[in-house]
């Protein structure tokens, strides 16, 4: 005997509770509750965006899907955590820092930094006034293997301290997902040095330069 009861919930709209009472042989008759979990239809399951290259949709996907890392704010490890006064267990809420990027970055690489907009209380004795807090923007040449260029452009200290911690521009870039490079300057060099890569017509004069750099960094364009 199956009887199912179907019934969508306002508060789970992703999700559907299904109630089964199951009598099958060598099993005991029970009342059971599932959680299914039913996929939402996304922008490229249906219409003429499925039909678009699976590059595109991962490339969307990881610009406007994944969750950047955090640069503003330092979340906590773990799920739940202790009361140190009242010993209650409560979870734990990393909520990220609301951050304003200006169309200025897109013009530069700001390494993922934007302006936090917030309150600053200077005196106990006052009230808290507006703040904005603005990353600290300098002019400087970066250089691209792949391309053999020098790039004047506006960062910032993070954008240079990751620039060493990747070992060069262009690993910094091709290493770094899209959701964390933020600006379209940093996407459009990314793309081209991927195209420079794929078409392998870096250092059109230098046969043995070529052969160097396209063997140091074609490992990025494996899918």
């Amino acid at each position: 005997m199956h009887r199912h009861r179907v019934r969508y919930t306002a508060a789970l709209p992703d999700f559907l509770w299904i109630w089964n009472r199951v009598n099958l042989a060598g099993q005991q008759p029970g009342l059971g509750l599932r959680l299914l979990y039913i996929k939402k239809p996304g922008m490229f399951d249906t219409g003429i965006a499925s039909r678009l290259p699976e590059a595109y949709k991962k490339f969307w996907n990881e610009w406007k899907c994944t969750t950047p890392a955090p640069i503003h704010h330092i979340e906590e490890p773990g799920k739940w955590k202790r009361n140190p006064t009242s010993g209650r267990v409560i979870p734990v809420q990393n909520v990220p820092i609301p951050v304003m990027y200006p169309p200025e970055h897109n013009r530069g690489l700001w390494g993922g930094e934007g302006v936090v907009k917030g309150f600053q209380k200077r005196d106990p004795q006052q009230r808290r006034v507006p703040h904005f807090w603005i990353p600290v923007l300098k002019r400087s040449v970066v250089y691209s293997e792949v391309l053999d260029k020098h790039i004047s452009t506006i960062v910032t200290d993070r954008t240079i301290n990751l620039i060493h911690e990747h070992y060069g521009f262009d690993h910094y870039l091709l290493k770094t997902l899209a959701c964390d490079l933020k600006s379209t300057l940093a996407l459009r060099l990314k793309r081209k040095i991927l195209l420079s890569l794929h078409n392998k017509d870096l250092y059109p004069d230098d046969p043995t330069k070529r052969e160097e750099v396209y063997n140091k960094y074609k490992k990025y364009l494996e899918p």
